[in-house]
C-alpha cells in the first residue's frame, strides 16, 4: 500500500465522520473502501480489452505488499488496512 495526500470536500468529511461514529470503522478505512469501490466501477465501465496497468487480483496484491514472513495471513491484512 502506498500513502497519498488528498484534499477532501468538508461536507464529504462530515458525512464520512458521521458514518465512522456509527460503524466504528476508521475514517481512512472508509475512504479506502470507497476508492476501491469506485476503482472497480471505473474498470467495469472500460471496454473488455483495455489493458489496466498493474491490475492484479486484490489478494495477490495484498500478499505481495505484505512481504509475509511466516505470519498469519489475517494478521498481515489487518496490519495493512488498520495502520493509520
Amino acid at each position: 500500500m502506498k500513502r497519498y495526500q488528498i484534499y477532501l470536500n468538508p461536507q464529504s468529511v462530515k458525512m464520512i465522520d458521521t458514518f465512522q461514529k456509527e460503524s466504528k470503522l476508521s475514517r481512512s478505512l472508509i475512504i479506502r473502501l470507497a476508492i476501491d469501490s469506485l476503482a472497480q466501477n471505473l474498470i467495469a465501465a472500460l471496454p473488455e480489452k483495455t489493458p489496466i496497468p498493474g491490475a492484479l487480483d486484490p489478494l495477490v496484491g495484498l500478499l505481495r505488499d505484505a512481504k509475509l514472513e511466516k505470519r498469519d495471513i489475517v494478521e498481515s491484512i489487518d496490519d495493512i488496512y488498520l495502520k493509520d
